[in-house]
């Protein structure tokens, strides 16, 4: 695994760089887990979230560019066996996904919804992109089928890959839709066992892509017309 390219995002000049793939991702329905699901929905004024009941909540925005913050968790714990394989192990310590979502009022289409959006999510300090360097394109990292679009409320895009050392490994996207710009991060803390790092990156960008899927723009509110002139006094 190469070392993080050591370039600032803020300096990014284009998102089009990014290398062409295909999603490789792997969708379980939920009747085929073994146990009833019920699906919840999380609204705010930019878009509604559309999530398992065993995802957990643990912030809803209350402003424009404030994250929603999620946590996804295993399913559930299992033993580890003896003659268990080495995925179980993986699985046994996979790490919880965290993402925020952020949303943002776009009157005018950005012609870079991708940059605008994570420079706005720079400001969260919480979510610490400014102490993250992005992945360079040809860093082979956990093999080539890794880089591949996700679809953004209605649009095809790569996202950015980003990491620190120590700290975290991130996926951070964003796209504008109906007037609103949206900007999702998720991240793992970073690992330095190779197989374990594979493991919740792969974990990381399927769960990313379930959450993308359920995630619908509500669309700018539209200013009310002005109330026509009275008429002239006779």
């Amino acid at each position: 695994m190469n070392t993080a390219t050591r370039t600032s995002f803020l300096s990014r000049t284009s998102t089009a760089q990014l290398p062409l793939g295909l999603v490789a991702l792997a969708l379980v329905a939920l009747g085929s887990i073994g146990c009833a699901t019920e699906t919840k929905v999380l609204q705010t004024s930019h878009f509604t979230l559309n999530y398992p009941d065993f995802w957990k909540v643990d912030k809803v925005a209350q402003k424009d560019g404030e994250a929603t913050h999620v946590t996804i968790g295993r399913y559930s714990t299992g033993v580890i066996n003896e003659g268990s394989g080495q995925s179980d192990i993986w699985e046994a310590q996979q790490a919880d996904v965290d993402v925020r979502i952020y949303a943002w009022p776009e009157p005018a289409p950005s012609p870079d919804p991708m940059k605008k959006a994570i420079d706005l999510m720079a400001a969260d300090s919480d979510l610490g992109l400014t102490k993250m360097a992005i992945i360079s394109d040809d860093s082979h990292e956990c093999g080539r089928t890794f880089k591949a679009k996700m679809n953004v409320v209605k649009s095809d895009i790569y996202p950015v890959e980003m990491m620190s050392k120590p700290g975290f490994r991130s996926i951070v996207v964003g796209a504008t839709s109906d007037g609103v710009l949206v900007g999702v991060a998720a991240r793992v803390p970073f690992e330095p066992d190779p197989g374990l790092y594979c493991h919740n990156l792969s974990n990381m960008r399927t769960q990313m892509q379930l959450l993308l899927n359920g995630l619908v723009v509500k669309g700018a509110a539209t200013p009310a017309a002005a109330p026509p002139p009275p008429p002239p006094a006779p």
